[in-house]
């Protein structure tokens, strides 16, 4: 069963974020947030979406506002993992070494362990599965 949309007027500022809606790009895509909505409980939100057609219904609206909240958190990880990454670069090239990044690389490389850390500012800790095999943890092969 669909939830009702409150009775009564919405408040001013709910509108305006509705209005606005209709222009936002949407980043993530709606049959994503659709699918994890339904999964977790949220309930059937169906809708169809054309390219040239974007007409929100109440439906419509909390999917896109999931979407745009999920799009600025997504974006304010991969920031953070940004600096960790430039924070490392300036650490000095012993430092570097350490942490098993090469000094002369100067590409920007999203490392699971920069996101793993701008993550744990949110709350979400992030693991490697069991069968990740760390290279430094392990003895190098012909060596005993």
């Amino acid at each position: 069963m669909a939830p009702t949309p409150p009775s009564g007027p919405l408040p001013a500022s709910t509108e305006q974020v509705y209005s606005g809606l209709v222009e936002a790009p949407l980043v993530v895509p709606p049959q994503l947030v659709q699918y994890y909505m339904r999964k977790s409980g949220q309930g059937p939100v169906l809708y169809n979406i054309s390219a040239d057609d974007r007409e929100c219904n109440e439906d419509m609206r909390l999917t896109q506002v999931v979407s745009l909240a999920s799009q600025r958190f997504l974006a304010t990880v991969l920031h953070d993992a940004l600096q960790y990454h430039k924070m490392k670069r300036s650490a000095g090239v012993k430092a570097m070494k350490e942490a098993g990044v090469d000094p002369k690389d100067k590409r920007r490389v999203l490392r699971t362990d920069d996101l793993a850390q701008a993550l744990q500012e949110y709350g979400v800790t992030l693991r490697n599965p069991p069968y990740y095999v760390d290279a430094k943890d392990q003895p190098a092969a012909g060596r005993r």
